[in-house]
């Protein structure tokens, strides 16, 4: 009996391996794949969320307001190759992430505190100076936001994986 308790304590051991690997590797998925973006539009079936901004990308970040304990979310900038992680609330510096011009910014659970039925997190896009919030975009309202709480049947993957997609002009 005690080796059936081994193998069994190997086999859960792998599989929570597995699915922690997978989970880090979206993040390459969107940095090495060039379709990954539109594959992803067409899978998730948003239209994601666009943002101006006219007066530069100095100071711009992205504010994690809401984040589900235990939890980490990536953002990942695809025009720039970037990814950034984050473990709690907090703000993500963007302004050397993003380019004059188009930039594709995902977001997505990359480590789920072991309850997949629910998570959620929430940023905002706000310009700041000294640590002080001076602009905040898109009429204060989430640009990157997913919450799954395990009440929704499963429609596609963005459902399970908290796959969000914006869209920020940089003029």
């Amino acid at each position: 009996m005690g080796y059936l308790h081994y193998i069994v304590a190997i086999l859960l051991f792998s599989s929570v391996n597995a699915a922690t690997l997978a989970q880090g590797n979206i993040v390459d998925y969107f940095l090495k794949d060039p379709k990954a973006w539109d594959d992803t539009k067409k899978i998730i079936h948003k239209t994601p969320t666009k943002v101006i901004i006219t007066d530069g990308c100095q100071e711009l970040g992205f504010n994690l307001t809401e984040l589900t304990e235990g939890d980490e979310v990536a953002l990942i900038f695809i025009t720039t190759q970037r990814s950034e992680k984050l473990k709690q609330k907090g703000f993500c510096n963007a302004g050397d992430k993003l380019l004059p011009g188009l930039n594709r910014v995902v977001s997505v659970i990359t480590r789920n505190s072991g309850d997949r039925t629910r998570f959620h997190y929430k940023f905002i896009l706000q310009k700041n100076i000294n640590n002080t919030p001076i602009s905040i975009y898109n009429n204060g309202n989430a640009v990157l936001e997913s919450r799954y709480d395990g009440s929704q049947p499963v429609k596609d993957i963005s459902n399970l994986s908290g796959i969000e997609l914006c869209e920020i002009e940089i003029r």
